[in-house]
Parts: structure tokens; sequence; C-alpha cells
């Protein structure tokens, strides 16, 4: 498993996914369908989860390559983003 490949590609095509629904959900809005607002919701959501799951990739590839220094640091990195994501759905 190679950390560059597998990294880049979630986020490459994380962020076109992402952004084509957005443009999916916008189109809907302006012919009047309705739902339109949880396309773009849901678009939003894909791109700003996408580096995250690019967190968990790299994790994943630097264990699987056993560098432990680095796959530590990975985790401790997601275990950040995770506190923060429960931190603020807390204080919404």
């Amino acid at each position: 498993m190679n950390l560059e490949n597998s990294t880049s590609f979630v986020l490459r095509y994380g962020s076109v996914i992402g952004i084509i629904i957005v443009a999916m959900g916008l189109m809907a809005h302006l012919a009047d369908i309705s739902h339109s607002d949880t396309m773009m919701t849901a678009g939003i959501l894909i791109i700003v989860l996408t580096p995250f799951a690019g967190m968990l990739v790299s994790f994943t590839s630097l264990s699987v390559n056993r560098e432990r220094a680095y796959a530590v640091i990975a985790l401790i990195l997601i275990a950040i983003t995770v506190i923060g994501m429960v931190v603020a759905f807390l204080l919404v």
C-alpha cells in the first residue's frame, strides 16, 4: 500500500465527488426541485470529511508499512480531530 498514492486518491476523488454533489444540489435548487438543500449539505459534508478520510488512509498505510512513529503521529491527529468534532457537536 503506497502512502502517497492512496492518500492522494482519497483526497482527489473525495473533493471531486463533493463538488459534483454540491453542483447538482445547486442546479436542483435553481430548478426548484425539492431536497436540494439536503444534496448541497451532503456535498459540503463530503468535502469537509475528505481530509479526515485522508488521515485514516494515511494511518492505515503507515501501519501496514510498519512505520510506527508516523502511524502514532497520524493516530494522534485522528484523535485530536475526533475530539474537536465531538466538542463542536456538543457545543452546538
